[in-house]
């Protein structure tokens, strides 16, 4: 009975040990793992701070512009037409012969006789082409004038012989003139010879304008340019009978000085308005003529300038703009050609303040989130702070106004924004050794040692 107990006891206390045995093991491996752990943490790189560029914002007088997009336009554009008809005897711009007219009656021929007759008629006498430019007053068509020249002739030749009526009928006024005191001729007799002298008189003038109206036709088949300007679309041809007020021989594109049309908004013409009163207020004989500024597109500022001549009274109701219209020289370069030519597209700015002392920052420095723009700040510990600014305009120089949300003396990251985080140090790079662009992101590898 004794033997039976003890075995058992000696059984529970085997199964006591094996337990004992197994939570010292775990402990042991609890401890062993913990260890790794903590040589874990201490072998994980430290959090490196993003090196960047800072600076200071810088402080200086701005000037406020709206900018707009116009079209350059030709100054005046004419379609020259003829105001009588006849056959087209000669063009003086075109290359091709002109016809060759009988020196006796005027009358066109319609072949040269022979091959010196036919070199005649050649385009040595053109001094002129198709896209050329021409003065005011120079010949450009002309057409048979036969017609025009015989109706002239027999207009001339009514009016001597109403002359020579004339003549005669003051002579028998004269007569009867002498004859009345005496009675020898009636009262009757003597008012038809004054009513005849008066008719004839009358019927003179007529002639006198038909031959005025005769020689203004004939002047009429001599085209000349009415305005100085650029020849274009011509498709009419020697020999061709023109109609009077028909098709237009040519158009004419006067293009100095030239013509920009602008469509600018209601404030924006407001603003206008007020910077003109005001500087009427301060000088009462200040001439207030308005200048906008425009460039090309090839030009890397805006350096030519041009007077506003015209502005609708009204607004536009459906777009609630202004018309604007501008004029400006237009010179010649090296080459002949126009600086301007029409159809091209202005790039323009309008002044819209006084000069004012503003705080700027490059472009560069500003980011975006969603609908706002930000710059990171740093504090005394050199730690960014996202900084949400209210932007004005962009300068020539690629410097932005900041309205609002930035002193002056505060440091701004200028560079490298892609890397900086709110929770992670900028390692800052003096202001004075800033390049003159934004330095360039570290490459793949040096990004490797770097903890994200």
């Amino acid at each position: 009975m004794n033997t039976t107990k003890l075995s058992f006891f000696v059984f529970f206390l085997s199964l006591g040990l094996l337990s004992l045995s197994g939570c010292v093991k775990s402990d042991g491996e609890a401890g062993a793992e913990d260890g790794g752990e903590v040589k874990a943490a201490a072998a994980a790189p430290k959090v490196q701070a993003v090196r960047a560029h800072i600076m200071t914002p810088i402080e200086r007088s701005v000037v406020d512009y709206e900018e707009f997009t116009g079209r350059i336009m030709a100054f005046d554009e004419v379609d020259v037409q003829a105001q009588v008809s006849g056959t087209l005897l000669k063009c003086l711009f075109k290359e091709q012969a002109q016809m060759k007219t009988d020196p006796q009656t005027g009358r066109p021929i319609a072949e040269a006789a022979d091959a010196a007759d036919a070199a005649e008629t050649q385009t040595a006498d053109l001094t002129l082409r198709e896209g050329d430019e021409v003065k005011e007053g120079q010949l450009l068509f002309e057409l048979d004038s036969d017609v025009y020249e015989a109706a002239l002739a027999s207009a001339k030749g009514e009016l001597e012989v109403l002359e020579a009526r004339k003549k005669r009928l003051e002579n028998v006024k004269a007569r009867a003139e002498k004859l009345r005191p005496s009675g020898a001729i009636s009262d009757e007799d003597y008012d038809e010879a004054l009513f005849e002298l008066q008719e004839c008189e009358a019927e003179i003038a007529i002639a006198k304008a038909e031959i005025q109206k005769a020689q203004i036709n004939v002047d009429y088949t001599k085209i000349y340019a009415p305005i100085d300007g650029y020849l274009c679309d011509s498709e009419i041809s020697i020999g061709n009978l023109v109609q009077a007020n028909g098709t237009p021989l040519v158009r004419i594109v006067k293009v100095d000085p030239i013509f920009i049309f602008i469509n600018i908004d209601e404030a924006t013409v407001q603003r206008l308005k007020k910077i003109a009163d005001e500087r009427k207020a301060a000088n009462p004989d200040a001439m207030i003529v308005p200048e906008i500024e425009f460039r090309l597109s090839d030009d890397d500022s805006f350096v030519h300038r041009a007077r506003i001549d015209y502005m609708t009274p009204t607004l536009e109701q459906g777009s609630g703009t202004r018309f604007i219209r501008a004029v400006c020289k237009n010179p010649k370069t090296a080459s002949g050609a126009r600086l301007f030519q029409p159809g091209m597209t202005a790039h323009i700015r309008i002044r819209i303040t006084e000069e004012y002392d503003a705080i700027l920052v490059p472009e560069e420095t500003l980011g975006t989130n969603q609908s706002t723009r930000f710059v990171y700040v740093l504090d005394e510990k050199n730690m960014p702070e996202m900084r949400t600014v209210e932007p004005g305009p962009l300068q020539e120089d690629n410097m932005r106004v900041i309205r609002k949300g930035l002193a002056k003396d505060e440091r701004i990251v200028r560079d490298n924004l892609l890397r900086v985080r709110l929770d992670r140090p900028v390692d800052p790079i003096p202001e004075e050794n800033a390049p003159a662009s934004p330095v360039s992101e570290p490459s793949g590898d040096a990004m490797k040692g770097e903890t994200k």
